[in-house]
């Protein structure tokens, strides 16, 4: 607590200590504490104690002050003292105290605050499997035991936690029999919904803090919870989206492949025939859309891009192209175009400007389409279902998903 002033005083005496006297400082915020003062001390971090070595030091201490204790007592007297054994002895004194040098749970419990902590778990449980109005009930009733609103809500952070942690490293939590039963059980829902649920837990306990009404806000956080485990996992949704795409593609695929059969002679025909089918690929394109394709075929991609971009096609005729070009366009795409036509097909090209409005662009076009396909799947139930749970999803990119 001494300020920087008072530090400045102290440092001269740190320089040139008196040869009877030793400095002690002891500190839980060494940030805090000046660099000209710690460069002239010895510096030792004090580790918390683990709750094995803390419980087996009370038990050691019982025992030489003859003592009586329940195991559980001494779990519960070695975990609120976190990890301190300055607190833990004082816990212990007062808990020997209470009970005449005859430790029991039950009194501990009470005397800790942490009496009815199975109803948080069976509170937490409630919540996961979505059954609000029990979860209330037991709600109020853990009201009525004394227990505020930010304290019950802290116990399910906590169980939250503890059941989340035996699903990653599935190591001991320090618990006493019963209740790391009941968190393993819990733990069995999956991580990917306890963090869910931790995610809605720690903003129902800022709410909290700022409610004009604890026990309102309390009710109300229990009830997302509720709601909340309920939501679907966003990987299962998806995989189950996919398998039903995958039974539409399956069926679509058996049509195609009793289609196919019919095809055979057709395309026998065409091998047959492709000596004139070559010979027609060289014929001058008789739509817009032939000559943007040739346009990419010839490896003229800048000009490509040109035209579906700025160009509205206004008329189309054989050799004659008549469109208008978007304010403030490059007109040499049209001379680009005539020429590149010329050069490619032998043969001479008319490309013309024109003032009407013509029709859209083909990037134009393609946004619609985009669009009317976004709908289209919006529509659909599976999906429908998952913008209902994730409204602000957006359907950035549609792929065809072809098989090998």
């Amino acid at each position: 607590m001494l300020s920087n002033a008072a530090f400045n005083a102290l440092l001269k005496t740190l320089e040139e200590p008196p040869q009877n006297v030793k400095f002690i400082f002891a500190t839980t915020e060494i940030k805090k504490i000046p660099a000209t003062i710690i460069s002239r001390c010895q510096k030792f971090d004090l580790q918390r104690i683990d709750l094995k070595t803390l419980s087996n030091h009370l038990k050691s201490i019982c025992q030489n002050e003859n003592i009586s204790y329940e195991n559980d007592s001494i779990s519960h007297i070695c975990k609120a003292s976190e990890g301190s054994v300055r607190d833990a002895l004082s816990l212990l004194d007062q808990a020997a105290s209470l009970c005449r040098d005859d430790i029991k749970e039950k009194i501990v419990l009470n005397m800790l605050g942490l009496n009815g902590y199975e109803k948080n778990i069976k509170l937490f449980e409630l919540c996961l499997t979505n059954q609000c109005s029990e979860a209330l009930k037991v709600y109020d009733d853990i009201l009525q035991n004394g227990v505020q609103p930010l304290q019950i809500i802290s116990n399910l952070l906590e169980i939250n936690h503890l059941a989340s942690k035996i699903n990653v490293i599935k190591s001991d939590i320090n618990m006493t029999e019963t209740i790391e039963k009941k968190i393993s059980e819990i733990s069995t829902h999956g991580l990917p919904k306890l963090v869910r649920i931790w995610q809605i837990l720690i903003k129902s306990f800022e709410e909290l803090k700022y409610a004009p009404n604890e026990e309102q806000a309390g009710s109300m956080a229990i009830i997302k919870l509720c709601y909340g485990s309920s939501l679907p996992d966003p990987s299962q949704l998806l995989e189950k989206i996919s398998e039903q795409t995958n039974t539409q593609s399956e069926n679509e695929q058996t049509k195609i492949s009793k289609f196919s059969n019919s095809q055979d002679k057709f395309f026998k025909e065409s091998v047959i025939n492709n000596d004139e089918e070559k010979s027609e690929s060289f014929k001058n394109p008789d739509t817009f859309e032939g000559v943007l394709e040739l346009l990419l075929k010839n490896r003229e991609s800048l000009l490509h891009a040109q035209l579906i971009n700025n160009v509205h096609l206004i008329s189309f005729e054989e050799k004659r192209i008549k469109v208008r070009l978007k304010f403030k366009s490059d007109t040499e795409i049209l001379k680009n175009l005539s020429s590149t036509l010329e050069r490619i097909t032998n043969n001479k090209w008319s490309v013309t400007h024109s003032e009407e409005d013509g029709e859209k662009t083909i990037v134009e076009k393609q946004n619609i389409e985009l669009n009317q396909q976004k709908e289209k799947i919006k529509t659909n139930p599976h999906f429908a279902e998952l913008f209902k749970h994730f409204p602000k999803a957006e359907i950035t990119s549609i792929e065809d998903k072809k098989s090998n």
